[in-house]
């Protein structure tokens, strides 16, 4: 036989030949020991980063917008950093209405999150299979020497969205709370609850902070999000008090600085409307 035949003989023995190639949707990134970054990649079907938690006897994912395609891939990632299995995955946050998101973790995987997240699981149509824990106001993990923070900020992005602190390893995980030089999608957003909740991410002061789309980054990343999140509020509630209706709000919407951003056209209709909306019904008569 000759040597290029044996080479291929052993790659397809190796199954590299024979496996249908797949288009990655994450790239991981180690930020401290024990802790990674999922990056949602632009090209893949995954709409939002994760967070990868290894303690002594169990591994910890966080995140949203788990597609089967990606939960599959993140397992996948798992065994290659460690032999110990996934046993929690913390749900931060999950838009009703979507019922292929969520729902297809391994069933011996139990969920953690706030109880609005639980009660928009529960509206769907579809029946979770995971034990679910869910809680009101927070929660502390202690395994080992590892401590996760988890909050619910009852409103800001969504209805319920957690934030995932990891004191001794200055790890925050904002998740979809902060975009890092992108624009996502804002369109369940409850913006003046949103700011206040930004204000108290910066605060904390994490060594790394891990955004819902967008590189992991430090608090300057997420102070400018919070200046676009000011400016774009600013420009929507000039044109409520000026009696300008949505219609002409979208068409003479401004927001110089800013409009470059990837994902800015993307979701400008539908995150104009929410913040419309959402803040006309503050604005006195």
């Amino acid at each position: 036989m000759r040597p290029i035949s044996i080479f291929i003989a052993l790659l397809v023995l190796a199954g590299v030949l024979c496996r249908p190639a797949m288009a990655a949707n994450y790239k991981v990134k180690q930020l401290e020991e024990g802790v990674y970054a999922a990056i949602a990649l632009p090209e893949g079907k995954a709409a939002s980063n994760a967070l990868i938690i290894v303690t002594p006897y169990q591994v910890i994912l966080a995140g949203a917008h788990f597609v089967p395609e990606g939960i599959r891939e993140l397992i996948a990632d798992i065994a290659e950093i460690t032999p110990i299995p996934l046993r929690y995955v913390i749900l931060t946050h999950h838009h009703r209405g979507f019922n292929y998101i969520d729902f297809d973790f391994p069933a011996n995987v139990e969920i953690l999150t706030s109880w609005q997240t639980w009660q928009a699981l529960k509206g769907e149509s579809r029946p979770l299979r995971n034990h679910v824990t869910f809680f009101d106001k927070g929660m502390t993990l202690l395994r080992g020497n590892v401590a996760i923070v988890l909050n619910n900020t009852e409103n800001g992005h969504s209805e319920g969205d957690v934030f995932v602190y990891l004191p001794n390893e200055g790890v925050l995980f904002a998740s979809d709370l902060f975009f890092n030089n992108v624009v996502g999608y804002m369109g369940d957003g409850h913006m003046r609850d949103w700011v206040i909740t930004l204000e108290t991410l910066e605060a904390v002061g994490a060594k790394h902070v891990v955004p819902g789309l967008g590189e992991p980054t430090d608090r300057s990343g997420l102070r400018r999000f919070i200046i676009f999140f000011k400016d774009f509020l600013t420009e929507v509630l000039r044109h409520i008090e000026a009696g300008h209706t949505l219609a002409e709000t979208k068409k003479q919407f401004h927001l110089p600085g800013h409009e470059n951003l990837p994902g800015y056209k993307t979701f400008f209709d539908v995150n104009v409307e929410r913040a419309y909306l959402d803040l006309k019904e503050g604005v006195a008569p």
